[in-house]
């Protein structure tokens, strides 16, 4: 590890481990049972709390803070670990909380917040802003654009586009009426459009758009393009419309 002198503020708990060629910023707070791989660098004032697993290669800002403590965490008496994968790029300001997986060669944004129980697979980009709720499933390749906020118990394919300040919503009665809070679907290589709405337990089926701003209250077939308030059906997408987020994740695998 390359670290900093004592009297640089870098405090880390005798139980965790930083592995060979780190970097640690200014007053970096580094709690038990963490796990750090090679060649990882950290940013100033970022604290990480354990049991969290961070693979190699991974870059931290400044002012972060991994592994928070959910209140459910505190119910249980401890929490889960969190696990982040080699080769991510975690920006300035972000929260990530125990329980939570990211995949390899995930990036962040700045100030962004993902919740207990979530995973994001391979290769994701989680833009500025982005709110992840608690217990969604993010799959590979995905781009979330800046501010989008995604429910809890949301579920997004491989390779999914989701534009700037889209909304996903998990409660049709808007907290009226005791429901089971059901995220939407989005399945792989959709597309939604910025500033669109996607309600309660809806299902965007492979390949299809949805329009900016648009309003979607039912499910949208696989390969429909979608737009409106309330979202309708407008056309076939084109045949010669596909997903780019899943030519250029295979480019990136070659």
């Amino acid at each position: 590890m390359r670290a900093h002198p004592k009297g640089d503020g870098i405090l880390i708990d005798p139980s965790s481990e930083v592995g060979a060629g780190c970097e640690l910023g200014w007053g970096v707070v580094i709690g038990r049972g963490v796990r750090i791989g090679s060649g990882v660098a950290v940013g100033p004032h970022t604290v990480i709390n354990g049991p969290t697993e961070i693979g190699d290669g991974t870059v931290i800002g400044p002012h972060c803070a991994l592994g928070y403590l959910s209140r459910r965490a505190l119910a249980r008496g401890g929490p889960e670990p969190l696990r982040i994968g080699r080769d991510c790029v975690i920006r300035s300001g972000s929260v990530i909380y125990e329980g939570s997986s990211i995949g390899d060669c995930v990036e962040f944004g700045h100030h962004v917040l993902v919740r207990e129980g979530v995973e994001i697979g391979r290769g994701s980009l989680i833009g500025t802003n982005v709110v992840i709720d608690g217990n969604c499933k993010i799959g590979s390749g995905v781009s979330i654009q800046t501010g989008a906020y995604i429910c809890s118990n949301s579920i997004i394919g491989d390779f999914v586009f989701l534009g700037p300040y889209c909304v996903l919503t998990n409660d049709k009665y808007v907290a009226q009426r005791e429901v089971e809070l059901k995220g939407p679907i989005i399945e792989s290589g959709a597309s939604v459009g910025a500033n669109a709405v996607i309600m309660a337990g809806v299902r965007i089926g492979e390949g299809a758009v949805i329009g900016a701003q648009a309003l979607v209250t039912k499910d949208v077939p696989g390969r429909k393009i979608f737009f409106g308030v309330p979202a309708r059906e407008v056309r076939d997408v084109p045949g010669d419309w596909r997903p780019l987020l899943r030519e250029r994740g295979a480019t990136k695998r070659r």
